[in-house]
Formats: C-alpha cells, structure tokens, sequence
C-alpha cells in the first residue's frame, strides 16, 4: 500500500502551495520514467488518461496517491525511488544468488490433440471406458510445464468421460509425456492397437487414460475409478504407454 507521509501526501495530492501546480512531481516521475517509454503510454498502461502528465505539467487538478500507486508500480518503482528518499538511511544490502526455478521464459508451443469419448472396449467381459485421440489433430497450444520447456514429446490432452473421477473429471485438462520411465501409481496414457484390419502396429485410435497397478511382459494392469475397476490388457495389444505429468513433475 503506498505510504502516506507529508512529505510524500503534499507531492501526491499537489494541496501545498509550496508545490508549483504539480511541476515538481512531474520532474521527479521524469528522471524515473524509463528511457523509451512514452508518458501516454507509461500513463495507459497505469490505467490512466493518456493526458495525465500534459495535465500534470500544467498544474490541471490535482493527483490522487492511488494512481501515483499506479504509476510506480508500472514501472517497478517505490515509494522510497519517488520521495528520493530523504528520510530512510542509505541500503547497505547486496544481492544474493540463490538457485531456483530458471528465468527462461515458458515456450507456449505444446499441442494439444483432439479427443472425444470413444466406443467402449470390453475386458473380462465389462465395458471399459475408452478415448479416441487423434495425434495429427492440434486443437490449440499452450504453455509448456517447466519441466517440459523444450522437450518435444510432451503433448496436452482433455479427458473425456468420467471414469477417473474424482482424480480427472470429464472435461479436465492433463499434460503427459511420451518415452518417460513409469512408475506404479503414475496415471498413464495407454495407446491401443484397433482390433480391425486397419492396425498397422504402429497407430493408435484410441487410448485409455487410467492409473498403472502393474506392468510386466504380458500384460499392462490398470485401475479405474468410477465404477471401480483393475483389470489386464496383455501387452500386444498396447502401442506404448505415456505419463501423465503432475505438480510433482512442475516443481
């Protein structure tokens, strides 16, 4: 919250006629304002009337301390950068690296593939809720997880029915990642092979998206939740099997 000290009230508000008609608060926001920054745009993007500071300079009305708030705060400025700090003691502090997330901006370049609620597949005799997902159908890009910054095979997905609620509601939105290790417990993307004549054994028209219980070189087993279910699909009809990213995974 910005500070309300006479010094600063007096500059803020321009009541004092010690002030000649806000020149001397325009000077101080000048020498802050960054070089290249137009006023009607710094004055713009504080939320203000683009002739705030022809106004200001001309000593037209007076200036309110919550859009001073506003001014700084665009620029990245205190209280104490504008008052010049005449009443606080000289900052003795120097910075210290500490290690942490990287700087590096997101790349917003993941794809998103298209999904739908696909046919049922029966296993054991029960149905077992399945997606199609269609790889070469992008719907949208969005910014990547940190993990994922510059890792190509990691592509977003909306789940689509409701049989891992309350984990993944019908409608929620995942990232997973192709070619990762996989752990039990993880909640997986299994491609399927069709069970027509178009398998090429290579593409997958549907997947199923539920958690890993067990994995050998038989057969994947994998739980759902609503109606709760673990089941076996055998290995040979699997394409591969991807993982879905967490906020363990984001840290």
């Amino acid at each position: 919250m910005l500070e309300t000290s006479p010094h600063l009230w007096e500059k803020s508000n321009m009541t004092n006629s010690d002030f000649p008609r806000g020149r001397e608060l325009y000077d101080v926001l000048m020498a802050l304002k960054p070089v290249g920054l137009p006023e009607t745009r710094w004055a713009a993007e504080a939320g203000l009337n683009k002739a705030f500071f022809t106004n200001m300079k001309a000593g037209i009305g007076s200036i309110r301390s919550d859009n001073l708030e506003k001014l700084l705060n665009v620029i990245g400025k205190s209280v104490g950068d504008l008052a010049g700090s005449p009443d606080r003691p000289p900052a003795n502090a120097e910075p210290v690296a500490f290690e942490g997330r990287s700087a590096e901006r997101v790349r917003g370049d993941c794809p998103v593939f298209g999904t739908a609620l696909g046919a049922e597949r029966v296993i054991d005799g029960e149905a077992i809720e399945q997606t199609m997902l269609n790889s070469g159908d992008v719907i949208e890009y969005r910014k990547r997880p940190a993990i994922a910054n510059g890792v190509e095979r990691v592509y977003g997905l909306y789940v689509q029915g409701s049989s891992m609620y309350p984990a993944h509601r019908d409608g929620a939105f995942l990232f997973a990642q192709h070619d990762v290790p996989l752990r039990v417990g993880d909640d997986v993307v299994v491609y399927l092979r069709p069970l027509d004549d178009s398998d090429d054994g290579s593409t997958a028209r549907c997947v199923l998206v539920k958690r890993l219980v067990k994995r050998n070189a038989q057969y994947v087993e994998l739980e759902q939740y609503t109606p709760a279910k673990v089941f076996r699909i055998p290995m040979a009809d699997v394409l591969r099997i991807d993982r879905v990213l967490t906020a363990d995974d984001y840290a």
